[in-house]
């Protein structure tokens, strides 16, 4: 997974400069064409298997409220024990 994500950002910086290239030697309408599928595959092609790479290994457990954890610092703030910071 990690070897699609980087071909895939490779990708979309060699289409976002080829896109720039065309819109300054003259031809802006296929310029700006590269350019947009390029931000576009960037934003929902790329982000999200970026995302997915990134959080498929991580551990999920400490940001899950669990109610039936008691959390002492919580407790400390509640009683005006401790102050947040």
């Amino acid at each position: 997974m990690k070897y699609i994500v980087r071909i895939l950002v490779t990708a979309e910086i060699i289409g976002l400069i080829t896109g720039s290239y065309l819109l300054n030697t003259g031809n802006e309408v296929l310029g700006n064409k590269v350019i947009g599928f390029s931000a576009l595959g960037l934003a929902f092609i790329v982000m999200p298997a970026f995302i997915i790479y990134r959080f498929s290994k991580s551990d999920k457990s400490k940001s899950i409220f669990s109610p039936t954890e008691q959390n002492e610092e919580l407790e400390d703030v509640i009683k005006g024990n401790k102050t947040i910071d």
